[in-house]
């Protein structure tokens, strides 16, 4: 399972977006959460971000490392990614720490933000903690299981998602085609790169078993947005929980099945979410 943080960030991110990694390296080193549910305090199968910076300079820095995020130089690759960036920029980040499922690839395409081009050209990035119905999609996709057995089921997933969008946004049918195939849970950050904006869709979603665990299974895929100077976090529970930065402010819980969608332009402006739910 994994550990996960999106933010848009517009005034100073050079300020706030450090705090955010080091908060994520700070869950994903030691996890009481996932060690309730999965008995996995650490996670440590690689880790990754996108980072898009938009106002004065346009920046893409797309970065991936199967060394552990807590035994890496996360905060400080991050760091030099939003370097230059003029004081006034907007940063949408996306960062993953990842914690394979049993019998998944550890290698770098499946390392998380994973990416796929639409067929209209664009880019969509995926970061993702949960699991879906790999074996499903790959026969819907018609796709070599050979070919298939060397990505994990985020990267099918996305995969399958971007074929079925256009040039700019993520549409809500096409999410919930996805949720559909969900089998354990489905917190996401996508970012859809390449049309007149970019469309970040960040939310939640997760199956409850009625198996005794429904409680810490709650705990573990509850997700937060929260306010912070010039923007919003959205944090997986451990990072608020336990690690919370200081410069955070309000937080609350996303609904289960809750997913916020933003467009962000070219000027680094960005809109007040489309909210969805899904049941």
């Amino acid at each position: 399972m994994c550990r996960m943080a999106v933010a848009i960030v517009r005034g100073d991110p050079v300020r706030f977006v450090p705090g955010i990694v080091d908060s994520l390296v700070k869950a994903a080193s030691n996890d009481p959460y996932g060690d309730a549910l999965y008995g996995e305090r650490q996670h440590r199968d690689g880790w990754g971000f996108l980072l898009l910076g938009f106002g004065g300079s346009r920046r893409v820095v797309y970065y991936r490392s199967l060394r552990p995020i807590f035994e890496d130089s996360a905060t400080e690759v991050v760091a030099q990614a939003l370097s230059g960036l003029d004081a006034g920029s907007t940063v949408v980040l996306m960062i993953h720490a990842r914690a394979a499922s049993t019998n998944t690839p550890i290698n770098i395409p499946s390392t998380h933000p994973v990416m796929y081009v639409t067929r209209a050209g664009s880019e969509l990035y995926m970061i993702h903690n949960g699991s879906f119905m790999k074996d499903l999609i790959v026969r819907e996709l018609g796709v070599d299981g050979g070919f298939a057995s060397r990505f994990n089921d985020t990267y099918i997933a996305n995969m399958a998602l971007a074929q079925r969008l256009g040039v700019d946004d993520v549409d809500r049918d096409a999410l919930s085609w996805l949720l559909g195939r969900v089998k354990t849970g489905a917190n996401l950050g996508l970012a859809l790169v390449g049309g007149q904006f970019v469309n970040v869709v960040v939310g939640s979603y997760y199956r409850l078993l009625g198996d005794g665990k429904d409680g810490v299974r709650s705990t573990y895929y509850k997700f937060y947005r929260c306010s912070v100077p010039g923007g919003v976090l959205y944090a997986s529970s451990t990072v608020i929980d336990y690690y919370r930065p200081q410069f955070v402010g309000d937080c609350w819980v996303l609904g289960n099945g809750e997913y916020h969608s933003y467009r962000v332009d070219f000027r680094g402006e960005f809109t007040e979410p489309m909210v969805w739910r899904f049941t």
